[in-house]
């Protein structure tokens, strides 16, 4: 073999291997950046469901004092509006960082199929899908598409007590303020509650589908899997 093509080989080897130590290290990268939307999301949620139960102490504290008397009702109209506003913008955060776990994990589902590239013996090792479509990630989790699994997400938990939140302060404005009685306003809360979900989770799926439609899927896993 002559010292060209012995040249041209090294050049290349040294290529491949420099291109595995980058991909290695934006994998690495990539792991570490899904951790921290998930310690994020978590911290979030805690702060919000804190909140929630430190707002719900004063006010029973509030209504025994009172014996649910017109300072109550103050009480809940100043605390609640204010709650409602933090569990908005969890919910809000969550879907963000939801979008950016799903943006991180299919750049690690290209990193892998660069692996079986560079080596196809790789492919029965690997556990997780080496396709970057929708689907594949969620086979990745072991989901499966579902209307109910959005409430099993920490942003579907947090516009459900959001929108609790919203329902009892509509029940109390009804009851209380506009003087209707207790049936309109138990009707109230629960469009109220009702209302807010529906809102939320269409804020949900647009911000998904926005997302889904700017990431572009270059490894497609085969139909039907």
């Amino acid at each position: 073999m002559s010292r060209p093509k012995e040249d041209a080989m090294t050049k290349e080897s040294n290529n491949t291997q420099q291109l595995l130590q980058c991909m290695t290290t934006e994998h690495f990268v990539l792991q570490t950046a899904r951790a921290a939307t998930i310690q994020e999301a978590n911290q979030r949620a805690n702060l919000f469901l804190t909140s929630v139960s430190s707002v719900t102490i004063a006010l029973s504290f509030v209504a025994q004092v009172t014996e649910m008397g017109m300072p109550f009702v103050l009480f809940s109209l100043i605390l609640l509006p204010c709650l409602f506003f933090i569990g908005l913008v969890t919910f809000v955060r969550a879907v963000q960082v939801a979008i950016e776990d799903m943006v991180h994990a299919r750049g690690m589902a290209r990193i892998r199929h660069y692996y079986v590239e560079l080596a196809p013996i790789m492919q029965k090792y690997l556990i997780h899908s080496t396709h970057d479509d929708r689907s594949a990630v969620l086979v990745d989790k072991g989901l499966r598409p579902s209307p109910l699994q959005y409430f099993m997400t920490t942003a579907g938990m947090v516009s459900t007590i959001s929108g609790a939140i919203a329902g009892v302060f509509a029940g109390i404005v009804a009851t209380s303020v506009i003087g209707s009685g207790m049936v309109l306003g138990v009707i109230s809360g629960i469009l109220a509650f009702v209302v807010s979900i529906l809102l939320l989770r269409r804020y949900h799926d647009r911000a998904w589908a926005a997302a889904e439609q700017k990431l572009m899927t270059h490894f497609p896993g085969a139909p039907g899997k």
